[in-house]
C-alpha cells in the first residue's frame, strides 16, 4: 500500500517566497546591467607611470553603453568585442566594471566612475604576451 504525503503548508509558503525572490533578483540584475545604456563618453586614456616606461602613449577613445554592453572604439579596432557591464547607480553618480576579451587571450578590465557628465577610471590591459599595462581615463559625456 502506497502512502500519500502532502507537503506541509509552511514549506509551500517558504518555496513560494524563494521563487518570488529569485524572480525579483533576475529582474533587478537585468536592470542593474543596463543603467548606462544609450550613453557615449569621449575620454582621454593616459598611461600610468610603469606603463609609460614601456613606451605606451596617450590616446583618445569613445566609450559606449548599449543593450547592457560596453564597448571602446579604440579596442573594437584591436579586435575586442563589446562585453556586458555591471555596476551600480545612485543619484548623479554611477560606477561600472567590465572585462573585455580580445584576440590571442588579451584582456581589458575597465573600472569607472561617473559623476554627472564626467567620467574617470582605470584600465588594466593584459597583453597577449602576459605583460600588464595600466592606464587612467577621464572625459565627458557626448
Amino acid at each position: 500500500m502506497r502512502r500519500h504525503t502532502k507537503t506541509p503548508w509552511f514549506l509551500m509558503t517558504t518555496m513560494s517566497y524563494a521563487v518570488a525572490i529569485m524572480a525579483l533578483a533576475v529582474v533587478a540584475i537585468s536592470c542593474w546591467a543596463a543603467f548606462l545604456d544609450g550613453t557615449k563618453w569621449s575620454v582621454t586614456v593616459s598611461p600610468g607611470q610603469t606603463t609609460s616606461d614601456k613606451n605606451a602613449k596617450e590616446f583618445g577613445d569613445t566609450l559606449s553603453f548599449a543593450d547592457g554592453k560596453f564597448s571602446s572604439a579604440a579596442f573594437l579596432a584591436k579586435g575586442f568585442k563589446p562585453a556586458a557591464y555591471r555596476g551600480e547607480e545612485e543619484p548623479n553618480e554611477a560606477e561600472f566594471e567590465v572585462e573585455q576579451l580580445g584576440p590571442t587571450n588579451s584582456v581589458a578590465n575597465w573600472l569607472g566612475e561617473i559623476r554627472g557628465t564626467n567620467i574617470m577610471g582605470r584600465l588594466t590591459w593584459k597583453m597577449a604576451d602576459g605583460t600588464n599595462h595600466t592606464f587612467n581615463f577621464h572625459g565627458t559625456k557626448k
